[in-house]
């Protein structure tokens, strides 16, 4: 059972409030929210000139600067008005922006918790098969095209492949619209060029000796493996980075679910019995309607 002080909520609770009291301290002088008063401060004043200066390389004239105070009025000015006429209610786009801004807080609660040592090597551990590194392997082909050989093309390639004993010879066979030599390729890069049926055979293959012909979707190779390197785990001081930043993705998701949990829990959900079939959508099957 997590002591009371280790409760995701208390913090976010205390967050929230520490977040709202700053937010107070902070505007306090920029907007008289009571009333029907707007003070619009120096520090204001200076943030707009800001973000003028950053958007567009340059501070703004006296001009710019009155109309973009005026445009924060008129901003203000609509807001409160759209809040007395209770126009915040029901509004798709506004009630999207404030969960958006919930769930901000409840990662930003996720981001205290930043994970020591211990941790990041136990969810190493646990997820090695996320940082397992891949085979690679160096080779070189000489390439055989089926459509300047057409039935012979088979014959062709084992006729170089006897006595064979050059490091690589791609005058050998025909011009191939890619490089002759590859270093270092994964599974992953050598099925994006020369297919998988390829790329499975290749990975096959021992090292330092011409072997095929294989087939690729350009036509048959013959193949001389340099390197092959099998995969294998890295140590963490190499990935620590990614490792880190995939844990702190896992618990801001955990904490923003175990936030939702606690907050729906404190609601009485009822959900109306839902229309078996829209009008707008009626399936069918062998063009035939379902009614």
């Amino acid at each position: 059972m997590k002591k009371f002080y280790k409760e995701p909520l208390l913090h976010f609770l205390i967050i929230g409030s520490l977040i709202f009291v700053l937010f107070s301290i902070v505007n306090k002088d920029e907007i008289d929210v009571s009333g029907n008063k707007i003070v619009v401060t120096a520090a204001e004043i200076e943030r707009l000139s800001a973000n003028w200066s950053k958007n567009w390389n340059r501070p703004p004239t006296e001009t710019e600067l009155k109309g973009l105070v005026e445009s924060y009025i008129k901003e203000e000015v609509y807001y409160r008005e759209a809040l007395a006429l209770g126009l915040d209610q029901n509004d798709t786009i506004l009630r999207r922006r404030l969960m958006q801004k919930m769930e901000f807080l409840s990662n930003d609660l996720a981001e205290l918790n930043q994970p020591d040592e211990s941790a990041l090597n136990k969810y190493f551990l646990d997820n090695e098969d996320k940082y397992e590194l891949p085979p690679r392997v160096s080779f070189t082909h000489i390439y055989f095209s089926l459509d300047k050989r057409g039935a012979k093309v088979v014959e062709d390639a084992k006729s170089v492949l006897t006595g064979l004993n050059a490091l690589r010879a791609p005058e050998l066979g025909d011009t191939f619209m890619m490089q002759y030599d590859f270093v270092q390729e994964t599974p992953f890069e050598v099925e994006r060029l020369f297919g998988k049926g390829f790329t499975e055979e290749l990975f096959t293959l021992e090292t330092n000796t011409w072997q095929g012909p294989i087939e690729s979707g350009y036509g048959l190779h013959l193949v001389r493996i340099s390197k092959k390197v099998d995969s294998g785990m890295p140590e963490l001081v190499s990935v620590v980075d990614k490792v880190r930043t995939d844990l702190m993705f896992e618990q801001r998701k955990k904490m923003n679910k175990e936030i939702y949990e606690k907050f729906k829990q404190r609601y009485e959900i009822v959900i109306e019995d839902m229309p078996k079939q829209s009008s707008m959508a009626r399936i069918t099957v062998s063009g035939r309607e379902i009614s």
